[in-house]
């Protein structure tokens, strides 16, 4: 009798799941199935058929979210149906308003200005390293290149520099690419000091900061560094395109200040490692009372029972994670996440800057869970544009776009529209900033050198990664 009971609680919980699945479905016009091929994420299917991950998900309930199976098949809502005409009033209304908000707001695109440049010489110094690859060994081969090395990131990166050049032809400019491997070698560095500088028009690279500082010793042509910012000897030709991290941890901390201001009496817990001890304080003087936990060194480990014993009852409990190590963050947020509930509500931020946080084994749920806020170089995109990209790119490479390559083809295609556009990059400055793919740019002249002060505040909420908008004071 009660495995006759059992049996039927199960049918109907079966039928009460499938008929709110039938009833989302009913939303769309059409429904396909789609099979899982390698390496597709939830995220690549969001922007494949132009869907929200949640949309996904609710289509597929019990599906493995952080990693999709291979050749699993999944559901596939297509189009909405037309919305009810009282919506569509809603709609027009709201798009009138946000028109009379926008009005004098001016998207910056350089592919509408008139090019007075269309002829182009750019140099890449990468550490391909191709001298240290095995080419008669294919298992040698591939391993190597499977990896995240110098090779693979100097690989990704060309490509996204490629790829900008062809659409860069698209719009009839003419780049001409010279690519040099520098093999992470100083003495490779002095051959290729005895380059013509002087005929380029752009150098991006090298890679690393000692060779970069190596081969910009006497060269005055504009040089950029295109990944990094430490280390870097400092000279009015050099171009620096990521964000220095004191102004990205600032404006992360103006965030927190608000906050403070709207609500009294949350519960602080620091959580620290030795390489952020600045930010450690600067929070301990925004919450004295705040319990702070030191990140073992040796063995990265949070004690669990030491955090739980931290959290407060019945109020917010905000955790400072200052720390860019993969596997704490993904340990640190495991843990949050098991004791996110009513009675004890906890949110996440961090004032250090690491595309670590976006990492494929941190769990894309368990940060929204968090309302996680931290600052990034790069935003992820599902817009209609990415999309394309993403396809033809695949079509193009054999492979996905990672971060670098991304990164790439943003820069590239930012630096010379800039040069085509103003003759001088000096003289496009004052254009102001723009956005791509993941990335934007709004250059400056400061301290004798050229930076990009452009940068992402995000915030996780549910399964989506959004912009939370500041205006940028730095002069």
């Amino acid at each position: 009798m009660k495995k006759i009971f059992f049996i039927t609680l199960l049918f109907s919980i079966s039928l009460n799941s499938q008929e709110k699945i039938y009833e989302f479905l009913s939303n769309y016009d059409s429904i396909i199935n789609h099979t899982v091929q390698k390496k597709e994420t939830l995220f690549s299917l969001s922007k494949k058929y132009g869907l929200s991950i949640d949309e996904i998900i609710k289509s597929n309930p019990g599906i493995q979210i952080d990693k999709l199976k291979r050749r699993t098949v999944l559901v596939i809502p297509l189009k909405k149906r037309n919305v009810a005409k009282d919506e569509i009033n809603n709609i027009v209304d709201s798009i009138k308003m946000d028109s009379m908000l926008l009005s004098d707001f001016k998207l910056n695109d350089l592919t509408k200005e008139k090019f007075k440049k269309i002829d182009f010489e750019l140099v890449f110094l990468a550490p391909f390293k191709l001298n240290t690859i095995v080419l008669d060994s294919v298992e040698d081969t591939e391993k190597t290149l499977g990896e995240l090395n110098l090779t693979t990131i100097s690989i990704n990166f060309y490509n996204g520099v490629t790829y900008a050049i062809q659409e860069l032809k698209d719009l009839g400019i003419n780049v001409s690419l010279s690519v040099y491997d520098t093999e992470n070698d100083l003495k490779k560095i002095d051959q290729l000091n005895s380059l013509d500088l002087n005929k380029f028009d752009l150098i991006i690279g090298p890679f690393i900061a000692r060779n970069f500082n190596k081969f910009n010793s006497d060269n005055s042509s504009l040089i950029v560094s295109p990944l990094i910012e430490e280390g870097i000897a400092i000279k009015d030709n050099v171009i620096i395109t990521t964000t220095n991290n004191s102004l990205k941890s600032s404006r992360v901390f103006d965030i927190i200040d608000s906050e403070i201001n709207l609500m009294e009496d949350q519960c602080a817990v620091i959580i620290s490692d030795s390489e952020n001890i600045s930010s450690k304080s600067k929070l301990i003087s925004r919450f004295p009372n705040a319990e702070v936990v030191d990140i073992d060194n040796e063995n990265l480990f949070v004690d669990p029972e030491i955090i739980d014993s931290l959290m407060g009852f019945n109020k917010q409990n905000w955790v400072f994670l200052e720390t860019s190590k993969t596997n704490v963050i993904s340990s640190v947020t495991s843990l949050l996440y098991s004791q996110n509930n009513n009675d004890r509500k906890i949110r996440l931020f961090s004032t250090v800057s690491s595309e670590n946080y976006e990492n494929s084994n941190i769990s894309l749920e368990k940060l929204g869970n968090l309302n996680f806020i931290y600052p990034s170089n790069s935003k992820p995109s599902t817009s209609f544009e990415y999309n394309n990209f993403y396809e033809n790119y695949i079509e193009k490479y054999g492979n996905e776009p990672d971060r670098i390559s991304i990164k790439a083809r943003d820069l590239t295609y930012d630096l010379i529209l800039r040069i085509a556009v103003f003759k001088k990059f000096e003289n496009s400055l004052p254009y102001g900033e723009t956005a791509y793919f993941q990335n934007k740019f709004d250059f400056t002249f400061k301290d004798n050198y050229y930076r990009n002060r452009s940068f992402f505040i995000l915030r996780h909420r549910d399964l989506e990664i959004l912009e939370i908008q500041e205006p940028n004071n730095e002069q």
